[in-house]
């Protein structure tokens, strides 16, 4: 997918550590498969009251393509961080496939360290950790990810999602309803970004493939931040999400501008770096990989 250069848009920011265990997850089948309730009913009211033509949403709900990611959001409520293992980012596998993709994009990486004042080493560790280096975009719909999370505003969506797909979980009704609220705030906010994002770029919305969090791209950036961070890294004219060279710019123009300088010591570039993904595990894991890849 392409972003026009024409109205400046750029690439935003990837959000939360989710992403990277949404990437594995498969996703649900259809939305009321095994039963006909309306998850998205609400919503389309709420978008539709918001601005969006009835039209446009009514069009955009009736694809088979849409659907209630029930078995995706369910990690949201039961996920534990200390579960993920981050050691895999970090094998000599690993590190072995991130030198041969730095080998590969050395004029790219090198253009973007010089650039930037980012160290190349920093962009490939989080591109390892975010997506494989490209090769875990995921596989679900950014735009059923994000409906499915900001359906849960509604209390009767919630009542059936708790009672369908988390009641026989470890997971407490009051923690379920607190969290539930939270996200599908965000998620809401997300998904008209994407939608208003696409329309202005004539852009498929349900078509961008990402993760249940709905990010997107090689490097997982979420649609709120779309304006803020991209940069045409090729200077082909336009900024795509899945090009390696805009992918390293982007990522690179995110961190500069969240105070990393050449010649930060640990510590500093740990904390800009949590600005990118707020996890000690993450950032512990990024700046691991950056050594191992400097040695």
């Amino acid at each position: 997918m392409v972003l026009k250069r024409r109205t400046g848009i750029r690439l935003g920011i990837v959000w939360g550590c989710w992403a990277i265990l949404a990437l594995m997850l498969p996703s649900q089948a259809s939305a009321g498969e095994k039963n006909n309730f309306d998850y998205f009913g609400a919503l389309q009211k709420r978008l539709m009251k918001d601005g969006f033509t009835p039209q446009e949403i009514q069009s955009l709900y009736g694809r088979p393509e849409v659907v209630f990611e029930a078995k995706g959001i369910s990690f949201f409520f039961t996920y534990r961080e200390a579960t993920l293992n981050y050691d895999q980012f970090a094998t000599p596998e690993s590190i072995r496939s991130a030198r041969i993709y730095m080998e590969e994009y050395q004029a790219d990486l090198d253009r973007t360290e010089n650039t930037y004042g980012v160290d190349k080493q920093i962009i490939t560790a989080i591109l390892l950790v975010e997506t494989r280096l490209g090769k875990s975009l995921g596989k679900r719909s950014a735009f059923s990810a994000l409906s499915t999370l900001a359906a849960l505003m509604d209390a009767k969506v919630r009542s059936e999602f708790w009672n369908t797909a988390l009641k026989s979980k470890k997971v407490s009704r009051k923690y379920f309803e607190k969290k539930a609220a939270a996200r599908s705030r965000w998620a809401y906010k997300e998904l008209k970004a994407l939608l208003k994002y696409a329309a202005e770029e004539e852009l498929d919305p349900v078509a961008m493939r990402g993760s249940v969090a709905g990010a997107v791209g090689l490097a997982q950036f979420m649609p709120s931040n779309i304006v803020k961070y991209a940069e045409d890294g090729n200077q082909d004219g336009t900024v795509d999400l899945l090009n390696p060279a805009d992918a390293f710019a982007s990522i690179a123009n995110y961190l500069k501008n969240h105070g990393w300088r050449p010649g930060l010591n640990r510590a500093k570039a740990g904390e800009v770096i949590y600005r990118y993904n707020h996890s000690d595990y993450y950032v512990n894991t990024v700046l691991r990989i950056a050594e191992l890849l400097k040695g």
